[in-house]
């Protein structure tokens, strides 16, 4: 690859590593880390189909609590970096690695928390002496090892050469990549039936069968499908807030703005 595509790459995995733990943009999501990498590579197409597939994988990955799920920002990048990069994987050798390779994230992230520890407490020191800017500069740092957990994997794989990643490749038996390649349609159904699970409510279902039943039967591109969803919810909404508006008073508007506000619960 070229410099300025290296240092894209590199880029893309230090904020994707400190986002992962950040939370903050949703850059760490497999959508759109592979499709940043696929830009930086040249093979933005590939990138999102393999961004789509591993988010519908990763779909149910959450941390809950004190435990840990598996790591979604290093698998995304690696994994989008060997199937765009030089290496050039199929898109099925990409989601094998990406298995491991979250495993290993999540042992990457559990030592680096566990190790940020006394950062915490020099920054309970600072936040008794009222050093505001020292508080600042442990919450970077913090943030920097984070996203050196994700660029330093990177680096490191992306000084492999081409050709001993498809030797190492064709070690894996045909077996596991053809388990793999014929698991990706399970798994894909499986994740958008976690995110119909989340989404789901009583007032939903009939746009999710109306929307289901016009993609079946007449043929339309879906990015024009969803367009006319996101036209139609929006009017929606904006209808609703218009009603709620003329109704006027204390009484009948107000009982419809908390029916209003149960609908948006139920979402």
């Amino acid at each position: 690859m070229s410099l300025v595509s290296t240092s894209l790459v590199l880029l893309v995995a230090f904020v994707v590593g400190m986002d992962g733990i950040l939370d903050e943009w949703q850059v760490y999501q497999p959508m759109i880390a592979c499709t940043l990498i696929g830009l930086a590579t040249g093979n933005v197409g590939v990138g999102i189909m393999l961004g789509a597939i591993l988010q519908m994988i990763t779909i149910g990955w959450i941390n809950i609590g004190a435990s840990v799920a598996p790591d979604i920002a290093l698998p995304a990048v690696v994994s989008a970096l060997l199937v765009c990069g030089p290496a050039a994987l199929s898109i099925k050798h990409g989601i094998a690695l990406a298995v491991p390779f979250a495993v290993v994230g999540q042992l990457l992230n559990v030592t680096i928390r566990k190790s940020i520890v006394k950062f915490i407490h020099t920054a309970d020191q600072a936040a008794e002496n009222g050093q505001i800017q020292q508080i600042d500069r442990i919450h970077l740092l913090s943030l920097g090892i984070q996203g050196l957990r994700v660029l330093i994997p990177t680096g490191l794989v992306m000084l492999i050469s081409p050709q001993l990643i498809h030797q190492l490749m064709q070690q894996i038996p045909a077996g596991i990549t053809n388990g793999i390649a014929i698991s990706i349609g399970m798994v894909s159904a499986v994740g958008f039936a976690n995110l119909i699970n989340m989404m789901v409510s009583r007032s939903l279902w009939i746009w999710f069968i109306v929307g289901f039943l016009i993609a079946i039967f007449t043929k339309i591109n879906l990015f024009i499908l969803a367009g006319l969803g996101l036209v139609a919810a929006i009017s929606f909404v904006w209808l609703k807030s218009r009603r709620h508006g003329s109704t006027g008073g204390d009484g009948e508007g107000k009982d419809d703005l908390d029916d209003f506000d149960k609908e948006l619960d139920d979402l």
